[in-house]
């Protein structure tokens, strides 16, 4: 089943230790190559290449996003004040009092002012413990956004499958008419053949007719043509990411139907052609967006 290469995912879960809930949302875009960018919290900020490995497993193609937010940084549990430093701040405001006859009282909230007299300590946390209890939501949605890329993937399957069918019956259409077109060419050279078949040997008159019936039979593209859809629809109901091979197959497709365009020669041929070519465009549209 092919995946659509767009989709979104989220998902919610908490870390018991330390308490901790994380929200994580996983965005895909259009991309030719797989491109994966994060945003994390300090905690996970380690691991993230583990985080993109994670999403490579799944995911193919295409420029992925992935934000994770926190509730809440791990609180300190420990406040500290730096004793030394601050014995020596009291030490220099009572000399600064009896020395230089300074007057004034130290509040706590000029000793609060001091910077560094505070410390604050973080709890001994693992963040390896964290990433694998985290790891658990990170999948949860990765799982989500596959969800909708394969619902996404199916509607532009089945409009592709309606493009398909109408090219197969078109080019059904033009072997219809071969017959017709080649009978209507046979009449067309010989009328052409009898103004000139006295200063023609007829070596040379059945070397230009053989040239000329070879420049355009489109025997050959036809059943090229039918090859190529065949191959196109056997890859896109059976393989999972079938985008790279779809779009060689178009560009063969385009090149068949450019050819048999050239060589057709034949005003109801053409018309059908420039059918083929639109559903053809149709369907590179929409192949763009599968994974």
């Amino acid at each position: 089943m092919a995946y659509s290469m767009t989709g979104i995912g989220r998902a919610s879960g908490d870390v018991k230790d330390p308490l901790i809930k994380f929200d994580v949302e996983i965005r895909s875009y259009n991309h030719r190559f797989l491109d994966i960018s994060t945003k994390c919290p300090s905690c996970l900020q380690p691991f993230e290449n583990e985080i993109r490995r994670e999403v490579q497993s799944k995911v193919t193609r295409g420029h992925i996003v992935v934000v994770i937010q926190q509730d809440r940084e791990i609180m300190p549990t420990k406040i500290e004040v730096d004793k030394p430093l601050l014995a020596s701040y009291l030490k220099l405001a009572e000399e600064l009092r009896d020395n230089y006859h300074i007057s004034g009282n130290i509040d706590i909230n000029t000793l609060l002012a001091i910077p560094g007299l505070i410390r604050f300590s973080q709890p001994q946390v693992e963040s390896e413990d964290i990433y694998k209890a985290f790891l658990p939501i990170l999948r949860k949605s990765i799982k989500s956004m596959l969800q909708m890329k394969k619902k996404e993937g199916i509607n532009i399957v089945r409009d592709i499958k309606k493009s398909v069918k109408k090219i197969g019956e078109y080019l059904q259409d033009i072997e219809r008419v071969i017959p017709e077109r080649n009978a209507y060419y046979k009449k067309h050279l010989f009328s052409l053949v009898k103004g000139v078949q006295k200063e023609l040997s007829e070596d040379r008159l059945y070397q230009e007719l053989l040239y000329n019936a070879e420049r355009t039979d489109v025997t050959e593209e036809c059943k090229r043509l039918h090859s190529h859809l065949s191959l196109f629809k056997d890859s896109l109901v059976n393989d999972d990411h079938p985008g790279r091979r779809l779009n060689f197959l178009l560009q063969e497709l385009q090149r068949e139907a450019n050819t048999l365009s050239v060589k057709s020669n034949y005003l109801h041929i053409s018309k059908t052609v420039v059918q083929i070519k639109e559903e053809i465009e149709k369907i590179r549209e929409q192949v763009q967006n599968l994974e």
